[in-house]
């Protein structure tokens, strides 16, 4: 298999890649196929930004909540000025920005352990497969280790990649930390609501799916000698919701590739 990944440079092998696979084979062919660099939405630089600001919080640059939203703002406006999608979905996720962030530091900063770290890199292998990732927050005490990842999003709704991602994540931390107990908090945040949402980490059910799904990736790809051979087994289903919502660059994207 890892000759196959690393004839079309996929490796190492991130939550975020997997997880495309699984859900978005046409967007995987078109971020990690054809190497299509996609605008960030203004959502997601939204969620960057607050994830940005509390950063701050937790290096202890900043401790009032009314400053610190200032560098979500000033964060937000600096990176979406550059945005291609429209003024008013701008100002729609900019609007989000006060009313998670006010939820947001009622919530995480409660907290009996010390900060560690935010993006940290994280290594681990599956099925012999090299895997990457970025933590969100991370803290620590004597006997555990516990990663908050944070998902601002309009909708408070579990989605089974974010759990795919923090299994991963667990895995690899656990291999680094050996000695303690590790565990891994989806942190949910919309404008009006705020909370962990349980799920089971440990379920071997996580792990065995990303493991039927990369050797499926790897057999696919083993059958393609190119890009094109890849483009024409995995073509896009344009009844998929995502399409709605595509960005000018993607739908562009789409049509360069499939013509449709």
């Amino acid at each position: 298999m890892i000759k196959t990944f690393e004839r079309f440079k996929l490796l190492p092998f991130s939550p975020s890649r997997i997880n495309n696979w699984i859900d978005d084979k046409s967007g995987f062919v078109l971020r990690y196929i054809y190497k299509y660099d996609f605008a960030p939405t203004c959502a997601m630089i939204r969620g960057n930004a607050i994830e940005y600001g509390f950063s701050l919080y937790f290096q202890k640059k900043y401790k009032k909540p009314d400053t610190l939203i200032k560098k979500i703002y000033q964060y937000y406006d600096d990176n979406a000025y550059f945005s291609l999608e429209s003024e008013e979905e701008k100002k729609k996720q900019r609007d989000m920005i006060e009313p998670m962030s006010v939820l947001l530091f009622d919530k995480i900063t409660k907290t009996n352990s010390a900060y560690l770290s935010y993006q940290a890199n994280v290594k681990t292998e599956i099925l012999g497969i090299p895997f990457s990732g970025y933590t969100d927050f991370i803290f620590e005490n004597d006997e555990e280790i516990t990663v908050i990842d944070l998902k601002t999003t309009s909708q408070f709704r579990i989605r089974d990649s974010h759990i795919k991602q923090q299994v991963i994540y667990k895995k690899a931390l656990q291999e680094k930390f050996s000695n303690k107990k590790v565990e891994v908090k989806l942190l949910y945040c919309t404008p009006k609501k705020c909370d962990f949402i349980e799920f089971d980490s440990s379920d071997p059910i996580h792990l065995k799916t990303i493991e039927m799904n990369i050797r499926s990736c790897a057999s696919t790809l083993d059958k393609c000698k190119s890009k094109a051979d890849v483009s024409s087994v995995l073509t896009p289903d344009l009844s998929d919701w995502r399409w709605n919502y595509a960005s000018e660059d993607k739908l562009k994207a789409r049509a360069e590739i499939w013509g449709i």
